[in-house]
């Protein structure tokens, strides 16, 4: 009868203390397969990102290569349209003086033309009737008839070579006038053409801008979600490292309670070998011996099952660090007012790559060795009038190492 009582206090004992933690292991499990999941979505998301931004950053480059071609090219344009206008008052002057030249000339045509015009009027006057014979042999003597033929040649040339002269200048006035006209014409279409193509060149150029300013708006958005990708990656970096502890707690307990179950089992055994020589002492001792001694032996077992438990139950204990999730930024000697001295005297301007942290006193005692993620080990040797509760500010040396640290939710381990 008492090994049965035993046998079910055991089995009962076994049954309610395992199964919770074979389930818990379990789900701690398939916590951690599903953090890794998704830590390995986010890093192929942050990967095609990254392969965005670089994309990105190269069609930008090329952009700006194609800007500067544009440039060049709209520099050119403009010195060719300010050599044409330059051609234009040169060939405007040009034209000016052509044009005072044909009024000079068409001023002079007119004198000459007013000669000739005088001497038909004189000869239609005289009515044509007097001849150069008339006049040549009309001599008083052979000295007035040389003097008189000479004159009459000189006549004839004279009007000869005026009429020649007129038609010349007429013709010159006229060749000017075309001249003047073809080359303000030509000037003109050039202009046109320039202006046509510096126009197409800023439209480009414009179009190149705006271009440019959509890679620029694509890479922020890019640059925003990596920061973003980042961020997650980290807390389930965090999650992950929880988790994978919890699991080794688990592991830890399922150990402990295997040799729980192994020393329950030897108690077990032990007692039921116990149980069955008491119950040989008792058919063979005599029937007149007192129940004390009966009940003696029962307590003397019950004691041996108890102290068997009670070693079994004993917890273990054991000793760690401390690991916690913290909203961090980075500050300079500069930043943080020129001192160079933390709260806790150390002189950052002589130790400029000393690993150094703000921090809150009430949650990281000052001069605390710490572990930060992403940073590396530092001593918790400054305070900052922001940094309250689950903040901290890591010292960089440079204003461009703080931007590039930011702000960012990291991993700090410490001793309690």
């Amino acid at each position: 009868m008492k090994k049965k009582i035993v046998a079910i206090t055991l089995a009962t004992i076994i049954a309610l203390g395992f199964p919770v933690s074979n389930y818990s292991y379990a789900e701690t499990t398939n916590d951690l397969e599903a953090i890794q999941d998704q830590r390995k979505e986010i890093k192929e998301n942050l990967s095609d990102a990254e392969g965005q931004i670089a994309s990105v950053v190269v069609e930008i480059e090329e952009l700006n290569n194609q800007i500067e071609k544009v440039n060049e090219r709209l520099i050119e344009s403009r010195e060719l349209i300010r050599d044409t206008e330059q051609d234009i008052t040169v060939t405007i002057d040009e034209i000016e003086t052509l044009q005072s030249e044909k009024q000079e000339l068409e001023i002079s045509i007119e004198k000459r033309y007013e000669i000739l015009k005088n001497r038909v009027s004189s000869y239609q006057r005289t009515g044509g009737s007097i001849s150069f014979l008339e006049v040549i042999f009309g001599s008083q003597n052979f000295g007035d008839f040389l003097s008189r033929v000479s004159s009459v040649n000189k006549i004839a040339e004279s009007d000869a070579i005026l009429m020649e002269e007129l038609d010349v200048d007429i013709k010159k006035v006229e060749e000017n006038q075309k001249l003047s006209l073809e080359k303000l014409d030509k000037l003109n279409s050039l202009k046109q053409e320039q202006e046509e193509a510096r126009l197409a060149i800023n439209e480009q150029k414009q179009q190149n801008e705006a271009h440019k300013q959509e890679l620029e708006n694509k890479q922020q958005e890019l640059v925003a979600l990596v920061g973003n990708l980042q961020a997650k990656d980290s807390n389930l970096t965090a999650l992950e490292a929880e988790t994978k502890e919890k699991i080794a707690e688990a592991a830890r307990a399922a150990a402990l309670a295997a040799k729980e179950r192994e020393q329950i089992e030897k108690s077990a055994v032990k007692v039921a070998t116990t149980s069955s020589e008491t119950k040989q002492s008792e058919e063979e001792a005599s029937t007149n011996k007192s129940t004390g001694t009966k009940q003696q032996s029962n307590k003397a077992v019950k004691q041996e099952q108890e102290k068997q438990v009670q070693e079994v139950q004993e917890p273990v204990e054991k000793s760690e660090g401390k690991t916690l999730m913290m909203s961090s930024t980075a500050y300079t000697v500069e930043s943080s007012g020129g001192s160079g001295v933390t709260s806790t005297g150390i002189d950052l301007r002589e130790n400029p790559d000393t690993k150094v942290i703000a921090v809150d006193p009430s949650v990281i005692p000052l001069g605390t060795v710490v572990h930060v993620e992403g940073y590396g080990y530092a001593i918790a040797g400054d305070i900052g009038g922001a940094i309250k509760g689950n903040k901290i500010d890591v010292y960089v040396p440079t204003q461009k190492a703080a931007l590039n640290w930011g702000r960012r939710t990291v991993k700090v381990t410490f001793s309690n």
